[in-house]
């Protein structure tokens, strides 16, 4: 489906009702994408599994998955929301691990709260990734088209610097 689309990559949501609690969950999950890797492979898409548990954990099940079609969907907004240093993770992880970004900083624009965006563009560009960042933010002002414009200018010009 994800290839009929013209998509390259499928978010595989693991948040919400739906986190990981356990590490036996994982590791199901990590065992499940072994066997349906080689078919996205086959495919040509990235199965990118977005999820609110550790860089490390997320390598972990990466590990069990055995795909190169198996990819960590990374999500600053979460990630930074449940603890974690992205600025390190992303790095971490690098542009082998990570299949695409998700850019937010909610419930503000981007700038304006507590993550460093300046910092994460330069983690993602000293990985080398090339690949997709979604901008996935709130409207604090309530005008969605005015705030877009707002948050992806503010990205656009960090990228610009690079």
């Amino acid at each position: 489906i994800t290839r009929k689309l013209g998509a390259r990559v499928i978010l595989l949501p693991f948040f919400g009702n739906g986190k990981f609690e356990t590490k036996a969950e994982m590791d199901y999950v990590g065992d499940f994408l072994r066997e349906i890797g080689p078919e996205a492979e086959k495919a040509g898409v990235i199965l990118g599994i977005e999820d609110t548990v550790s860089a490390e954990d997320n390598a972990r099940i990466l590990d069990r998955a055995q795909s190169k079609a198996v990819l960590v969907y990374y999500d600053v907004g979460n990630s930074h929301r449940n603890g974690f240093d992205i600025y390190k993770e992303i790095r971490w992880l690098g542009k082998d691990r990570i299949g695409q970004f998700h850019l937010k900083d909610n419930p503000n624009l981007m700038g304006k709260g507590s993550i460093d965006f300046p910092k994460v563009i330069q983690a993602i560009m000293d990985t080398g990734f090339s690949g997709w960042a979604q901008l996935e933010t709130d409207a604090p002002s309530g005008n969605v088209e005015k705030d877009m414009r707002t948050n992806l200018g503010y990205v656009r010009g960090l990228l610009a610097k690079h």
